[in-house]
């Protein structure tokens, strides 16, 4: 369908903002490039028609067909590639919206305790017919062009509220586990300023905190110690780069501050099994 007043719309300082979009539609076919995840912010993935193969981190990959849905953590790379021809909607959020405004995360985490936890860290749901209508209006009001920030948070809280109303606390408390209980405002600074960082001491300071202190704190919040981590997300944003972009393998190298080709090589050969060259011309 067509809109009113579409240049009033694409005039607006609300209007079609990248860093504002919640949501992202995706028609994927056998030459689609596959779709990554946003490592500052956390991601919804609802596969509405098709099968996608999903890979998270380093190690994790599972099928998952149509009709179900999953959540990224941030700080979690991830990409998926179909399959077969395969419909996406992505949800996008820095900040963990609330069920409603007086059901959030932090009472679904006091409600359940640790029955919501999943051991691998990853879950999925299916997507029910109330939700399916929702995610095929969205992307239709989408194709014809409301590309506004407003109507996208919108959108978001209409979506957790649906969640909230149509699934059990159980089930969100274990599709939503890898969150739950965190502390929003640590991992923004951590996830926005992890990259400027080579080691614990000027992480620890950023936040007035002892290193030691720190160090508690960021292995609550992410399970894992923070060298291991920043490892992790060094691997995964070379991957990213290798596969992703046009940089040579020189310019790769010198970014992540390798002192020779030869080296970074040698990395890759430790942590991927493979050459820079083998990991950019493999298939995903």
């Amino acid at each position: 369908m067509s809109i009113f007043y579409a240049e009033e719309h694409k005039t607006c300082y609300n209007y079609n903002v990248p860093e504002l979009v919640v949501f992202k539609s995706f028609e994927l076919d056998k030459n689609s490039p596959p779709v990554f995840s946003e490592m500052e912010k956390s991601m919804l993935c609802f596969v509405g028609e098709g099968e996608i193969v999903a890979k998270f981190g380093r190690n994790h990959v599972k099928n998952i067909k149509g009709g179900n849905f999953f959540l990224v953590p941030a700080s979690v790379n991830f990409y998926g590639w179909q399959l077969c021809r395969s419909k996406l909607m992505c949800c996008s959020f820095a900040d963990t919206p609330k069920f409603c405004n007086i059901y959030s995360m932090e009472n679904l985490a006091n409600d359940l305790g640790n029955k919501g936890c999943v051991d691998n860290g990853f879950f999925t749901l299916p997507i029910c017919k109330r939700l399916h209508n929702f995610l095929c209006l969205l992307a239709g009001c989408m194709e014809d062009g409301i590309q506004c920030a407003h109507f996208h948070r919108l959108k978001l809280q209409e979506l957790f509220i649906l969640l909230r109303v149509y699934y059990s606390k159980e089930d969100l408390a274990k599709m939503f586990s890898p969150i739950l209980g965190l502390d929003d405002k640590f991992r923004e600074l951590v996830l926005s300023h992890y990259k400027e960082f080579v080691d614990i001491k000027q992480f620890a300071a950023l936040l007035n905190m002892t290193p030691s202190t720190f160090q508690r704190k960021f292995k609550s919040e992410f399970k894992k110690p923070v060298n291991e981590w920043l490892m992790d997300r060094k691997c995964e944003l070379i991957i990213r780069d290798i596969k992703t972009t046009g940089k040579t393998i020189n310019e790769i190298s010198d970014e992540y501050g390798f002192s020779s080709t030869q080296y970074f090589s040698n990395f890759c050969r430790r942590q991927f099994g493979k050459t820079p060259t083998q990991l950019r011309f493999e298939d995903f």
